[in-house]
């Protein structure tokens, strides 16, 4: 993807509510649904913190999912999401209806319906943009961004493009969508961010089996109020 330069944004912060603004639900209902919809053993939990990257202070989601030796990616592509990291994706967010897949390659719709975006068409996406600009995607009237970009150069070349300004992208999730939307961003980096765009409401390891990088899914909340 083409790299652009940016100014560093500010330090991360965790939020200060427990409740959606927008669906009403709260983190602990969200981590119910989820327990309820995947039969997993309870692995989340609502956690205090007060501390860490020298935060607001608040609650949000912390835990550890076990994905296990299952290798399968059933689009074959390399990198694909984990085996079950969707259905346990979309058991957190039972009222989102409006999901955008960031660098989808060939996702599993049929496990977390939604819109797609990738810069490769040969991948076929609903739209073919890049991710730094995402200038033929309506952002606005999505409610769930996954994202789960390349995590090095080596990866990026695999996919035929160069690396990925995690910040760029971010900053324009931040400018477009609406107050109250969710970014479930899984990578090895928690990416920079604005503050006053977006509060952190969960992390989530994601561990599978040996020789296997381990990974975090980050949840992002879109702020309420004008987008900037």
């Amino acid at each position: 993807m083409t790299a652009q330069l940016t100014k560093a944004v500010m330090a991360p912060s965790i939020a200060s509510e427990t409740t959606d603004t927008t669906s009403g639900m709260t983190l602990q209902q969200r981590i119910n649904n989820y327990c309820k919809e995947t039969k997993y053993p309870r692995a989340l939990f609502v956690g205090d913190d007060d501390d860490l990257f020298l935060s607001e202070g608040g609650k949000w989601i912390v835990g550890t999912w076990v994905m296990g030796n299952c290798y399968q990616v059933k689009s074959g592509l390399y990198g694909g999401y984990p085996h079950g990291y969707l259905k346990r994706v979309k058991a957190l967010f039972p009222d989102k209806r409006n999901v955008l897949h960031l660098f989808s390659g060939k996702v599993d719709l049929a496990a977390l319906p939604g819109k797609t975006v990738d810069i490769n068409a040969e991948n076929s996406p609903d739209y073919v943009d890049d991710a730094q600009t995402l200038e033929h995607v309506p952002l606005e009237q999505f409610d769930l961004v996954l994202a789960d970009p390349p995590y090095s150069v080596e990866d990026a070349m695999r996919y035929q493009t160069t690396m990925v300004q995690r910040n760029v992208v971010m900053r324009v999730l931040g400018q477009r969508l609406r107050g109250g939307a969710h970014v479930c961003w899984l990578d090895q980096v928690l990416p920079m961010f604005r503050k006053d765009q977006f509060d952190i409401i969960g992390a989530i390891g994601i561990v599978k089996s040996t020789n296997h990088r381990f990974r975090v899914c980050t949840i992002f909340r879109r702020r309420e109020g004008k987008n900037k």
